[in-house]
């Protein structure tokens, strides 16, 4: 059915478990000041006021699966709607593809507007809290966009291939487990798992290849060790800040988080063992 169903079915189960722990922490006490916004008690929780504040997430879920591989007569009637744009002509020449309506970014920004009016929120509500939101991310905007571009750099100078190759010529046999520790380096440079699989997804297949090993599962590995990566990335800590409305607190946020990034990724490392059947 896709990668899709697993995606979305574990970032669901994900927010559960978010949430569960986030209600159990509110009512032990134990909250960090630090980072804790507050706000005013609102009206009391309902299942229709629920469902309504929920409405962009839903339409989400809807529109990224009704047009993904799940539902192949729109995926394919929406895919000549893109522009490619070769942004490297050397040997084996990048090319970037702009996807103008099947793309993750249209479909979530539709139903942000889609959920607003389910709100009750006005055109002209939706276009002023737009333009504040714009205003207030824009010092993140830029530190993503820059760093994004400091690892495109690196990828097409060959900076990430040469120090992939040093860490496969260093550790033989044992490479998968700092599989996950390259992935969990390239969710931290780019703050995105999407361009840590772009950037070392390739060089993960080609060592498997190299060992004898499955393909599949240095991948895996790779994407495993995202979200290690994601936790103390400099653009996840400046977003989650700005959600509570915190500011110049970032270092004591990443020294927060360190340690749970930390013991995630040596876990990781455990399981790269085992499913290799290298002894622990």
């Amino acid at each position: 059915m896709g990668p899709e169903l697993a995606v979305v079915v574990g970032s669901i189960v994900s927010l559960g478990l978010t949430a569960a722990l986030a209600m159990r922490a509110e009512k032990s006490g134990h909250l960090d000041a630090r980072f804790h916004m507050n706000i005013e008690a609102g009206e009391q929780l309902t299942a229709k006021s629920a469902l309504s504040a929920w409405s962009c997430f839903i339409l989400i879920f809807v529109l990224l699966l009704g047009t993904s591989n799940l539902v192949p007569v729109v995926h394919a009637a929406l895919a000549p709607f893109a522009s490619h744009v070769q942004v490297y002509c050397g040997e084996n020449p990048g090319t970037l593809t702009f996807s103008w309506i099947n793309t993750p970014g249209v479909w979530i920004f539709l139903a942000a507007f889609v959920g607003g009016a389910i709100q009750g929120a006005s055109p002209r509500l939706m276009g002023e809290v737009l333009a504040a939101t714009v205003k207030q991310m824009m010092p993140t905007v830029i530190t993503m966009l820059s760093v994004l571009g400091c690892a495109k750099v690196m990828g097409y100078a060959g900076m990430i291939s040469s120090i992939s190759a040093f860490c496969i010529a260093v550790a033989g046999g044992l490479y998968p487990i700092l599989a996950p520790w390259i992935g969990a380096v390239g969710a931290f440079v780019t703050g995105s798992g999407t361009s840590s699989g772009m950037l070392f997804g390739p060089i993960q297949s080609q060592a498997a290849t190299a060992l004898g090993v499955s393909d599949y599962w240095m991948v895996a590995l790779n994407a495993l060790g995202v979200a290690a990566g994601k936790m103390i990335s400099p653009q996840t800590l400046a977003i989650g800040l700005a959600a509570v409305r915190v500011r110049g607190k970032d270092a004591e946020l990443l020294s927060a988080v360190l340690p749970y990034a930390a013991g995630m990724l040596v876990l990781m490392s455990a399981i790269a063992m085992l499913g290799q059947g290298l002894p622990l």
